[in-house]
């Protein structure tokens, strides 16, 4: 029985959590985020806030941010390409992380949520215990059934299947294409950087989930 998690994380040495609380009114929405062999994690990030000003302020002083880009400024709405190092100790097993599917993430001054999909209790039992390893607080807010009639190929989050889903249907990948990468992402309501990392991560998780040693 697969189960959909609602919880909230926090710490206070997170960097996301800590950037959130200095900056006002600040909602910081995970749109893709990679990382390889527990290095750093590249975040895109999509950003609201008070004052765009003081969360670039608050990125630079953040010492884990190695390194951050503006992708796209739609006036009230700002996306990041961000890295960020040393997030999570070594001694984490990463498959307890990698094996779930988050369906919503984003950060505030009160700490992470996520909406997250686990297999069982179990796999939500050990995704706690992990946290908790990492004096994150763990606070579970709503637990229930998936509904397990959508299936995606496991990784790949609600965002990617639907960018992939829309692409197709809008012609992107026939040959000759039929549609552009700006038309794609003026259906969906998002920039086209961001259409175009979704699409990239969720084609990423496709070809792993087929061709890959070992898959999801």
């Amino acid at each position: 029985m697969v189960l959909t998690a609602e919880f909230r994380l926090f710490s206070k040495q997170h960097p996301l959590i800590s950037i959130a609380r200095a900056v006002p009114e600040c909602t910081i929405t995970i749109e893709e985020e990679d990382q390889a062999d527990a290095g750093p994690i590249v975040f895109v990030l999509r950003v609201v806030c008070g004052s765009f000003e003081a969360f670039e302020t608050a990125l630079e002083d953040e010492d884990s941010v190695t390194e951050y880009a503006l992708i796209s400024d739609e006036e009230t709405v700002r996306i990041y390409h961000t890295v960020v190092e040393n997030l999570y100790p070594e001694e984490i097993d990463e498959l307890v992380f990698n094996k779930t599917l988050v369906e919503r993430w984003w950060v505030t001054s009160e700490g992470e949520h996520l909406k997250q999909q686990f297999a069982n209790r179990e796999e939500l039992v050990s995704y706690r215990d992990s946290c908790r390893k990492m004096n994150m607080d763990f606070q579970l807010r709503r637990l229930y059934e998936s509904n397990t009639d959508d299936y995606r190929i496991p990784g790949v989050s609600e965002k990617q299947h639907e960018a992939l889903r829309v692409a197709y249907e809008e012609g992107y990948f026939d040959v000759p294409r039929r549609t552009s990468l700006r038309d794609v992402a003026d259906v969906l309501a998002i920039s086209r950087s961001a259409l175009a990392e979704r699409l990239h991560r969720g084609q990423s998780h496709v070809f792993e989930h087929y061709f890959s040693d070992r898959p999801y």
